[in-house]
């Protein structure tokens, strides 16, 4: 990208902020932002795009090793009383709250069971976040290392997860190229259009 993706300019606010907005516009609590590069920077730049917002932020220094360590931290800082956690990227902006919602939702019905949502266009069903991953994996995701995430424990999970419908497929669009930055200002700027006043 040439510089630091989650700070490119967005809509009058750095990337990150889109997901962390949609994410503390839910009813998911604690929203909480695991930051490694320029984490100070970062957080600098959220706490301005959104001040008073209700998150709180923990620092990855050994982000190098890729984002399953940030993800462990993260779970490493939830509170013992949460059911499970509810997984969002931070270069994921146009994600929307709906979405977190519906996903929630599936998590409250089935709270051991991990649920994801999926979207469907001409392509066919494609499956993406949010991911809701139980209590139950918390263990197999502390000791997460490398860029793997959790994909290999919901793949363990074969079909023994809830699919949830998500309506728009745009929230897929994950920011790691010049084209997918340029292809994410031009759908706001459609939604922005779209959208009464």
């Amino acid at each position: 990208m040439g510089e630091h993706k989650l700070l490119l300019p967005l809509g009058g606010r750095p990337l990150i902020a889109w997901s962390v907005a949609a994410a503390c516009a839910s009813q998911a609590r604690p929203v909480v932002v695991a930051l490694g590069r320029a984490a100070e920077e970062v957080r600098g730049a959220l706490a301005t795009a959104l001040p008073g917002a209700p998150y709180t932020v923990v620092v990855n220094q050994r982000f190098a090793q890729g984002m399953g360590t940030s993800l462990a931290m993260a779970i490493a800082s939830l509170p013992t009383e949460v059911a499970g956690a509810l997984i969002l990227l931070g270069d994921q902006p146009l994600m929307p709250t709906a979405a977190i919602e519906a996903t929630l939702a599936a998590a409250r019905a089935q709270p051991e069971r991990i649920a994801m949502g999926v979207y469907s266009d001409a392509s066919g069903k494609r499956r993406g976040h949010p991911v809701y991953l139980p209590r139950r994996v918390f263990g197999e995701l502390l000791a997460l290392g490398g860029d793997e995430g959790a994909r290999a424990i919901i793949a363990r999970a074969g079909d023994d997860l809830t699919l949830v419908p998500i309506a728009d497929v745009s929230a897929l669009l994950d920011v790691d190229t010049l084209e997918d930055y340029q292809r994410a200002r031009e759908l706001l700027a459609q939604s922005a259009e779209n959208t009464p006043s």
